[in-house]
């Protein structure tokens, strides 16, 4: 398995690089100039050059060769691109504060949300899908998926200005925008709690369900019942264990949505997250945020990747790592 995990470190690192150096040419062919939107469309030349200067575009855009001979480096991608490999993120032109600051700062109000939603979640839909799989053919069965079905139709947009139309107005319980830190965050981060399991629910019910399904009609599960076993615990001791890749799979790459936040969620309640992080560095063309928070989540994505083989072996003693 040692071998396994440092090859597949080893075949991580051109995909992170392959990452940095797209976002970084989609910053310098498609977004608009930086420097000129920082200065304003009526700056003079030498307050333009003082913005390039201050944000490091003052040197040539790719990289320069007889700088590199010389043991120095002068373009722009050369610079910013080894900078943002050992994490020394330039300063955010937006909030003139480095990356690693911001993430600490807006850090707390995400996780606060994005947590509890998501352990909540995954024990409502995993209950919820053994309940129907159950139950498979029965009312109960045709009732939930047809609820779950009707739930993943709706868009989340008209779901967030429903919730806060229906607690913002008709029953004023939550607060339907801001943030306060301490403990009167938790008043503010129950309806996007709420809102986060009402709209997760639907899918990941019906993808258990199905996973649940296949195990259910294998041979094992007939010989278990022919035997008089109880049909709670085939579900419970055998076919929930034997379903667990598919649940790993799921869990694991969900994951990073924990880290980043979800955009549209905090954009519209005013959360000051990750996710309204992210979205105000696009909005505002702030290149040291966007790049240094790709980078970052495509590492942990990597990672997450790696975790969910090793986890694989772990539940699957079939699962050989080579």
């Amino acid at each position: 398995m040692f071998a396994y995990i440092v090859r597949r470190i080893l075949l991580t690192i051109p995909v992170i690089l392959g990452v940095v150096v797209i976002t970084f040419v989609l910053f310098s062919v498609v977004a608009p100039d930086p420097a000129r939107q920082y200065a304003g469309r009526f700056a003079t030349p030498e307050v333009l050059e003082a913005v390039r200067v201050k944000m490091g575009l003052d040197k040539p855009r790719w990289i320069d060769a007889g700088a590199l001979a010389d043991g120095r480096l002068a373009g722009a991608f050369d610079s910013q691109f080894f900078d943002i490999l050992f994490f020394q993120f330039p300063q955010s032109m937006r909030w003139e504060a480095p990356l690693w600051d911001l993430i600490k700062r807006k850090a707390p109000a995400s996780m606060m949300i994005q947590i509890p939603a998501f352990i909540i979640l995954l024990g409502l839909q995993l209950s919820t899908a053994l309940f129907v799989a159950f139950r498979r053919g029965k009312w109960p069965d045709h009732l939930i998926t047809f609820v779950a079905v009707l739930g993943m139709s709706v868009p989340a947009l008209s779901m967030y200005i429903l919730a806060q139309w229906l607690f913002g107005r008709v029953w004023p319980i939550f607060p339907v925008a801001g943030w306060e830190s301490g403990v009167y965050a938790i008043h503010f981060a129950a309806l996007p709690i709420l809102i986060s399991v009402v709209m997760g629910l639907g899918y990941g019910t019906r993808f258990y369900r199905t996973v649940l399904l296949e195990e259910v009609n294998t041979d094992y599960v007939r010989t278990a019942r022919a035997k008089g076993v109880s049909g709670r615990e085939i579900m419970f001791t055998h076919v929930l264990r034997n379903a667990m890749i598919p649940v790993i799979t799921n869990v694991v790459t969900a994951l990073p949505g924990l880290i980043l936040g979800a955009l549209l969620l905090e954009r519209i309640f005013q959360i000051p997250g990750l996710g309204s992080l992210m979205v105000d560095a696009l909005n505002n063309n702030d290149r040291s945020v966007v790049m240094g928070m790709t980078y970052i989540l495509s590492i942990v994505y990597c990672l997450l990747l790696l975790v969910t083989d090793i986890c694989y072996a772990l539940a699957d003693p079939r699962v050989s790592l080579k």
